[in-house]
């Protein structure tokens, strides 16, 4: 007997394998990267309790991986557990890549039992174009609990078809009841591991000569529906109030009819129900973690209860999910789902241009419809797995879970596994088009078997021509196009010098003062700190509130009774209980506010630490503005974070010191994701010329005066290089991104008003303020080129510090770099600035450049004629005028309009002058007259 490891589909199988885990190893995220996987990392690092629903199993394997290939103990920095985490969602990523490949072969053996090794490359096919898929690529590459959930998908769909290769055998049973088991164990990877279950009951059902009872069949079924209708709860609405009752209902029913089955010797919803269970225990262990307390701890919910564990099971920390009534327009939320689905798999272009669109649709999207018509029309009912995998999936998951218009991120992860069955629906479709290509078609599998043929091996391959090669080959290299180094797709998932996350939380942290607290905003900003904190022991000093947690009781006690770094708060754990939201009217003015309970929480904290103790307090820049409201006047720009001040500012608005924002980015910061030439060289020298030994990681925070005069900072800034190319920014990066050359532009400005104030009375600090408000704009635009933020102001500043050339050399280089928008409202803005400066001839210099170098712009000419005008320059308007009639052959109306008004004013002016020499000699010769009376 041939043995099973020699088997071309087993060789294939694992080509596939080795292949894809290769490119996921060459593009996997080094560190933390922004949204969960921080979380992720470091619960699977401690074994902690990661946010609801909890995913214990994915924490459980997680570890097994940081003991493997991180770092085992938990009470040193480990710098390696990172990448151990992030490498197992690639490996579990690669082996469902495989079983995807094995299902497609197994569907398109099926369809065409005489297709030979075309099968294989069609298998192949559809599960390199899932594996180079956008949103699958990036969950593979981080840690996330979609890679996990995929492979136990992938594994649950091939054990169907297994389970229908022996369905007429007893033995059948077991492999359900082994589906079963996986099914409740896969919910402690991701709860929507559940949903590839319709697929595989609709092949029960329909499927003839089983050995398994249809009763006993819809009997587990309804099991797992009520399990499923056990992780939610409407909490408003019709059902409210009733819905656990009609679960336990449900339940209860459920058990007297199983017990019924079981007493008449039909085991099987029994054992199912008992598998299905024993799966959901892992659950389990969220209590006993969150009962043990972990030090230091992830301890989300402190589910140390049943009745808290069924809290976090069924996601209660979350508002509802409600279909009705619709968040936004419906065919908006649909084409919000396939606007996603058809960026998946492209191969050509960068996913959003024509040539994108078309190739896909024209490629892998028609694959996808013939390889559906090729199963519905040959494969029943193996295709139904697929087939309602991806209906639920995709179209009955996006009315379900009614998107806004405004969500916090995208979504598309959600549809992860729709991605994934659309993808065996390709592979079947590539090799229905490669068979076609070989020939006329055979016998389907199911009819070979009527006619009593062993489909499996009675039945001779076709011998594919040269056209099918050769349509065989091409698609295999469309598919493995987005793995080859270079190509867009692979540049925009190469992750392995992609420090972005890791650097933001570094910097929040780092310029901090020693025991300082800082407020944080939500999973951005958190959880990568967490990971650094917890796993890499950073900043370990710091105590960080997370404003999007602290209206939970559970969390403020947690921060309050934490066994390392206990939060002084005021009030009782009781207390604390019984926080609730209220409604607060001023009895005076009649003013309405409604008060959350992480108002009082806040409140309580500072008021306890800081104005009591003395506690440093920071807000992260990530905040949005409301959220911090109340303290928002007292607060100080300095980079990162605000220092929370005792003062308040007299506009209402946060002050920026510039000094302390120069120094964080230019000496304390971490840059080198962003800059190619940032190095610790650069803040070696900062502690070098700030004095400070060790790290000084937030010594010079906490020292009045400046450590670093003018010339420091630039020689700091000239160790910066310039941005990095090789590292891409996905949009939510270049967005928290904007927290750099914000904070760096309010330095730079605030700089220069206090340059201003210096001017008359002190020349020397007068030109050093000037030099830093330089630094800070130059700084800014070296971590993010063309920033909106420096844009208009910085050439007016090069300017006043006499760098003529160097502000006539940075307008230039905004055409082609910025939005034309953007770009001509900048250099109006310039200019006019220039000329208000007493710099006229500069701005006119740079204008008339720009004609000659760009002729046929029209903004160039509109610009010069308004400057022209501005200085009364009839002649030199009307000359521009006359140069762009020259060019456009028609006269441009409104330049037209204003040398009429220009004329006009002119006569005026020169009237008025004349009526005023006539009325001055009049006046004379009356005053004459009068002395001689």
């Amino acid at each position: 007997m041939e043995n099973w490891y020699r088997r071309p589909q087993v060789l294939v199988a694992a080509g596939v394998f080795v292949l894809t885990l290769a490119v996921y190893g060459a593009t996997l995220n080094p560190t933390t990267p922004f949204w969960d996987a921080g979380e992720y990392i470091t619960t699977s690092h401690i074994v902690g309790v990661p946010h609801q629903p909890g995913t214990p199993l994915y924490v459980l394997v997680g570890r097994v991986f940081d003991v493997l290939f991180g770092q085992a103990d938990i009470t040193t920095a480990s710098y390696s557990t990172a990448r151990a985490v992030n490498f197992m969602s690639a490996f579990f990523s690669a082996l469902a890549v495989m079983f995807i490949y094995l299902v497609i072969w197994e569907l398109a053996r099926r369809s065409d039992p005489d297709s030979g090794w075309l099968a294989h490359v069609g298998g192949v096919v559809g599960a390199l174009f899932l594996a180079f898929s956008e949103t699958y690529w990036n969950n593979a590459i981080e840690a996330e609990v979609y890679g996990l959930s995929a492979f136990m998908i992938a594994f649950l769909s091939w054990l169907a078809i297994r389970w229908y290769d022996a369905r007429e055998h007893a033995a059948s049973n077991q492999l359900l009841l082994l589906i079963v088991y996986l099914l409740g164990l896969g919910v402690g990877f991701h709860l929507g591991s559940l949903l590839v279950y319709p697929g595989i009951f609709v092949l029960m059902v329909v499927a003839r000569r089983r050995q398994l009872p249809l009763i006993d069949v819809m009997v587990m079924s309804a099991g797992l529906a009520i399990f499923l209708a056990s992780t939610s709860n409407p909490r408003d609405g019709a059902l409210a109030g009733s819905w656990d009752s009609l679960v336990m209902f449900a339940l209860v029913v459920y058990v007297i009819f199983v017990g019924i089955r079981a007493a008449r010797r039909q085991n099987f919803a029994l054992l199912g129900s008992v598998l299905f269970f024993a799966g959901l225990t892992v659950h389990y262990m969220m209590m006993v973690r969150a009962g043990a307390n972990p030090e230091p701890y992830v301890n989300q919910t402190d589910p140390d209860t049943f009745g808290t564990l069924v809290e976090v099971i069924r996601r209660e920390q979350y508002p509802p999910i409600k279909a009705f009534p619709r968040r936004a327009d419906l065919l908006w939320q649909y084409q919000y789902y396939y606007d996603f689905l058809f960026k998946q798999f492209y191969f050509l272009g960068d996913g959003t241009n024509l040539l994108s669109r078309v190739s896909t649709v024209l490629g892998p999207i028609f694959l996808a419809l013939v390889g559906l018509f090729q199963g519905l029309r040959r494969v029943r009912p193996l295709i139904f797995v697929p087939l309602v995998g991806y209906l639920i999936n995709g179209e009955a998951l996006t009315f379900y879970l009614n998107f806004t218009a405004s969500e916090v991120r995208d979504r598309d992860y959600f549809y992860f596994a729709a991605f994934m069955f659309l993808a065996v629906f390709i592979g079947l479709g590539a090799a229905a088009l490669l068979r076609y290509a070989a020939g006329g078609e055979g016998r389907t599998a199911e009819e070979a078997e009527a006619a009593g043929q062993d489909w499996r091996r009675g039945v001779k391959a076709v011998r594919p021509g040269p056209i099918a090669v050769a349509c065989g080959v091409v698609l295999l290299v469309i598919a493995a196009m987005p793995a080859v180094p270079g190509h867009v797709k692979y540049f925009e998932h190469d992750n392995s010098e992609n420090y972005i996350a890791y650097e933001y939380a570094w910097n929040i942290l780092a310029g901090l003062d020693r025991d300082a607290i800082i407020f944080t905003n939500g999973d951005n900003d958190t959880f990568p700190i967490w990971y650094l904190q917890q796993v890499e022991k950073f900043r370990t000093d710091v105590t960080v509130v997370n404003l999007s947690l602290i209206n939970l009781p559970w969390y403020i006690k947690q921060l309050k009774n934490d066994h390392e770094m206990p939060l002084a708060m005021a009030r009782s754990d009781a207390e604390i209980d019984a926080l609730r939201h209220k409604l607060f009217e001023d009895p005076q003015t009649g003013e309405r506010q409604f008060i959350m309970v992480k108002d009082y929480a806040v409140h309580d904290i500072i008021t306890t630490n800081y104005q009591k103790v003395g506690k440093p307090v920071f807000f992260a820049v990530t905040i949005p503005r409301e959220n911090m409201a109340r303290y928002y006047p007292n607060l100080q720009m300095e980079g990162m974070a605000y220092r929370l001040m005792e003062t308040r500012a007299p506009n209402n608005m946060p002050v920026t010191d510039p000094q302390k924002v120069l120094e964080n980015v230019l000496g304390v910061y971490r840059l080198g994701a962003l800059l190619d030439g940032d190095t610790p060289a650069r803040q070696q020298h900062f502690q070098e010329l700030a004095g400070l030994a060790g790290d000084g990681r937030q010594q010079v925070l906490g020292v009045e005066g400046d450590r670093l005069t003018a010339d420091d900072l630039r020689s700091l800034y000239d160790m910066l290089g310039r941005e990095r190319t090789d590292v891409f920014r996905s949009k939510n990066a270049r967005f928290l991104l904007g927290n750099y050359p914000a904070a760096l532009a309010r330095a730079g400005y605030e700089a220069y008003l206090q340059a201003n104030a210096a001017a008359e009375s002190d020349s020397a600090t007068y030109k050093a303020l000037l030099e830093k408000s330089l630094v800070a704009f130059e700084t800014s635009l070296v971590i993010a080129p063309f920033n909106e933020q420096s844009l208009e102001f910085y050439p007016l500043l090069l300017v006043q510090a006499f760098r003529d050339q160097d502000a006539m050399d940075f307008l230039d280089s905004l055409a082609g770099n910025v939005p034309v928008e953007m770009e001509e409202r900048t250099v109006r803005s310039a200019l006019t600035g220039i000329m208000r400066g007493g710099v006229p001839d500069l701005a006119l210099t740079w204008i008339e450049r720009a004609r000659q170098r760009d002729p046929q712009r029209h903004f160039y000419y509109q610009l010069d004629f308004a400057l022209q005008s501005g200085l009364g320059r009839y002649d030199q308007a009307k000359a521009v005028m006359d140069a762009w009639t020259a060019v456009s052959g028609s006269q441009d109306p409104e330049m037209a309009a204003g040398l009429e008004a220009l004329r006009r004013g002119a006569l005026d002016r020169e009237q008025q002058r004349i009526e005023d020499a006539v009325r001055g000699g009049l006046g004379e010769e009356n005053g004459k007259v009068g002395n001689d009376q």
